[in-house]
């Protein structure tokens, strides 16, 4: 993957092995819920926050010194330190702690990491071919994993989400009570500059994600924070002016960095999850309007909605790439209005299919040319009309027909060649026979198969029933 380049290497020379136990037993340290020490009304919710992460901090570094274990993960811990291009102390606590953190987090992969390089599972017993083959040392249990994903919220809370622009991702004080204490005690005028945290967050998520098992962990719940990061350092315009130091703005390198790591992730993970992040990135998330989120997150910057057009019409251009955008509306939006009456859920269901519908048929500005668009696509359309699944089906059905009745009016040339006329060629065949040549006409030869014939009947039942028989929409098919 092109991501940014991981900040430290992997150590070697360290005093022996950590195991996962000692450095999970530290992750969950810096998250032990702890406040002040004082009893009194006077300390808030930032005052208890900053203390809390302060303590925590300094109990992991006195469990550093315990005993030897101890002191093999600090020696680990040091030597990624060491050889980390980002600058780990600050002015400001909250920085502090998630640069402990992410180091943590990478004492954690360079473990996971070495175990399963030496791990020889040896040859299977053939008398016991149903025994189940030895589990890799780097495997994380279910507890062990939820502990990973509550280091990597707070990584994401602290790191990452406090450093977008307004109208970049949802605002963080919006989403949770802490996420907006979170947001006040952060300090933005202290060293490092906000840009290079926010860089150095998403540099070392991706470095982890490299590792199978945290790849998974990281994007399934954080990858719409961290593309929002990428989308911010690798296309946000730059001020002439610079806001800050040389030393602490983005290097050009550094923002081509985090534009290849943008696309690599977008390519990487399930595609409708990236159509979903990119919609709501876009200014259009497919949740319902009554989310609090929606209605109180600013509009995204003009930048951001171009450079998300863009990114949705490559996802759409991609094989499987209707799928992709359907599934992507559809999963995040739900099946219909929440709570709302049969009447009214099937009203938003058409709605979104609706919009759907629009996004299909109007040509993306990175195809060669209308006529090159409608010969990708249209098979894909036509194959939405052939889901098993009775919910899926009906949604997917919904959609192929309103895009299949827009792609006609607006184009009914391009249509009748690559929508109409592949749909209606098991019955043109059969209807045609004068065209075929005498020597393929011998008998027992099949024009159409029962199930190529059954299909087609079915999709134009569909659509009639859908069109009503429009003169419109059957024109096309004329001559």
């Amino acid at each position: 993957m092109a991501a940014p380049q991981p900040g430290a290497a992997a150590p070697s020379g360290v005093l022996g092995p950590c195991c996962l136990e000692q450095i999970l037993e530290a992750l969950k340290l810096l998250l032990s819920p702890g406040g002040s020490g004082s009893s009194s009304l006077q300390n808030t919710k930032h005052d208890v926050l900053l203390e809390t992460l302060k303590s925590n901090l300094s109990a992991l570094e006195a469990e550093f010194l315990k005993d030897a274990q101890g002191k093999k993960l600090k020696a680990l811990r040091d030597e990624i330190a060491h050889k980390a291009t980002w600058l780990q102390n600050s002015d400001d606590i909250t920085w502090n702690f998630t640069s402990q953190t992410l180091l943590l987090l990478l004492c954690l992969k360079e473990t996971m990491t070495r175990l399963a390089a030496d791990f020889n599972p040896g040859t299977p017993n053939p008398r016991t071919p149903e025994a189940a083959p030895a589990l890799s040392p780097d495997t994380l249990s279910v507890s062990q994993q939820k502990t990973v994903q509550s280091v990597l919220q707070f990584v994401v809370t602290l790191g990452v989400c406090p450093y977008l622009m307004p109208g970049v991702g949802v605002p963080l004080r919006y989403r949770t009570e802490f996420g907006a204490v979170v947001q006040d005690v952060v300090r933005l005028e202290a060293s490092p500059h906000a840009t290079r945290r926010l860089y150095t967050c998403c540099r070392v998520l991706l470095d982890l994600a490299q590792h199978a098992s945290l790849g998974s962990l990281i994007f399934c719940r954080h990858f719409g924070d961290i593309a929002a990061g990428l989308c911010q350092l690798g296309f946000c315009p730059t001020k002439r002016k610079a806001p800050a130091p040389v030393e602490e703005v983005l290097t050009e390198e550094e923002r081509t960095l985090s534009r290849g790591a943008l696309r690599d992730i977008l390519d990487q993970v399930y595609q409708p999850l990236a159509v979903r992040e990119l919609l709501i990135l876009q200014g259009g998330p497919p949740q319902s309007c009554t989310d609090v989120k929606t209605q109180l997150r600013c509009q995204a910057p003009a930048w951001l909605r171009r450079l998300c057009g863009q990114l949705l019409s490559e996802r759409l251009m991609r094989p499987n790439g209707v799928q992709a955008v359907v599934r992507g509306i559809l999963e995040g939006a739900g099946a219909g209005a929440a709570g709302g009456s049969e009447a009214e859920a099937a009203a938003a269901d058409w709605r979104k299919c609706d919009s759907i519908a629009r996004i299909l048929a109007s040509c993306p500005q990175q195809s060669l040319s209308p006529e090159s668009y409608y010969r990708d696509i249209g098979p894909q359309i036509l194959d939405l009309f052939h889901f098993q699944d009775k919910l899926t089906a009906r949604q997917f059905q919904r959609v192929a027909t309103t895009t299949f009745i827009t792609m006609v009016r607006e184009r009914p040339e391009l249509a009748k060649e690559h929508l109409l006329r592949p749909m209606l060629a098991p019955l043109h065949r059969c209807l045609n026979t004068a065209e075929i040549p005498e020597s393929d006409m011998v008998p027992g030869t099949i024009l159409v198969t029962e199930e190529e014939l059954s299909r087609c009947v079915e999709d134009v039942f569909k659509e009639t029933r859908k069109t009503s028989g429009k003169p419109e929409l059957i024109q096309p098919l004329d001559g």
